[in-house]
C-alpha cells in the first residue's frame, strides 16, 4: 500500500510547542495527512531570566561533564555561550538524538547517547565518578523528573542543576479542541501533555495515542488510550510511529 493510500482521510494532532512543530508538520503532510496544530505548551526563559544559566556557563571549567536532556536544553545552552568552543573542552552527555544533532550542527561532539533513549537508559550507560572526574552539571527544564538527578547522586557524581527553560501552558481556543477531538489520531511527546490535555478534553478523544518514549506511553495507555510508541526522540521515528498507526 503506498503513502498517499495509507494516510487517506488521516487526520493527526500535534501536540508540541510551535517552535518544535514545524519538521513532524511538513512530513506528515507531505505524505498526505491532514495535520492539526495543537501547541498545549511554549517554551520561555527560566523565571530569572536565565542568570543562573549564564552564571554556570562562565564556570564551565569547573565541571567533568555537561549532561542536557532534551533539544530545547541544547539550544538554551548554547545560545548563553559567549564562546561555543568552551563546550568542545567538557564532555557531553545527552538524551535522544535529537539533542544531540543540536550541539552537532555547532560541530560540538557528544560523548554519551545511550541507546535507550530516556532517563532510566542514560544512567545505565554513564559511567562512575572518579577523584579526578566527579562534577556534573544538569541542564533541564524547570519541571523535570527527578530520575537523572538522583541516579547520577547515587553513583557517586556532585551534581549541579540549572533550569535551562520552562514549559508554560498555552491557551488554547473551543474551537480547536473541538476539531482536535475528531481527529483520528494525537502525537504526545511528555507526559505533561498528556496530562494537560485529557484535563482539558476529559475523554480519550481521539482514541489512539502516538508517543515518544516508554514513560510518555505508559501514561496515555495507565488512561486507556491505544499506544504506538516512537523508540527515538526524532521527527523520523515520530513518522515511522505514525505509519504504523496508519496501517494497524
Amino acid at each position: 500500500m503506498n503513502s498517499e493510500n495509507l494516510f487517506s482521510g488521516k487526520s493527526v494532532v500535534i501536540t508540541r510547542s510551535s517552535e518544535q512543530s514545524e519538521p513532524l508538520f511538513s512530513e506528515l503532510t507531505n505524505l498526505g495527512v491532514k495535520v492539526i496544530s495543537l501547541p498545549l505548551i511554549t517554551i520561555a526563559d527560566p523565571i530569572d531570566g536565565g542568570r543562573e544559566l549564564l552564571d554556570k556557563v562562565r564556570n564551565l571549567k569547573k565541571y567533568n561533564w555537561v549532561i542536557v536532556t532534551s533539544s530545547n536544553g541544547a539550544h538554551r545552552l548554547i545560545k548563553t555561550m559567549q564562546k561555543v568552543d568552551d563546550l568542545k573542552k567538557t564532555k557531553i552527555g545527552v538524551i535522544g538524538k535529537a539533542t544531540a544533532e543540536v550541539f552537532e550542527n555547532f560541530e560540538i561532539s557528544v560523548d554519551l547517547i545511550p541507546e535507550r533513549t530516556f532517563s532510566e537508559g542514560f544512567l545505565e550507560a554513564f559511567p562512575s565518578p572518579s577523584k579526578e572526574e566527579n562534577r556534573i552539571l544538569l541542564v533541564q527544564a524547570e519541571k523535570a523528573r527527578p530520575t537523572i538527578y538522583e541516579g547520577l547522586t547515587k553513583l557517586g557524581w556532585q551534581v549541579e542543576k540549572v533550569v535551562a527553560y520552562r514549559n508554560i501552558d498555552t491557551k488554547i481556543e473551543k474551537t480547536l479542541l473541538s476539531v482536535a477531538a475528531d481527529a483520528d489520531a494525537i502525537v504526545f511527546t511528555a507526559s505533561s501533555a498528556i496530562n494537560r490535555y485529557y484535563e482539558i478534553i476529559g475523554a480519550l478523544k481521539p482514541p489512539d495515542a502516538i508517543c515518544i518514549g516508554p514513560i510518555t506511553a505508559e501514561t496515555a495507555r495507565n488512561l486507556g488510550w491505544r499506544v504506538f510508541e516512537a523508540r527515538e526522540q526524532s521527527v523520523k521515528d515520530l513518522v515511522e510511529a505514525v505509519k504504523q498507526w496508519a496501517g494497524s
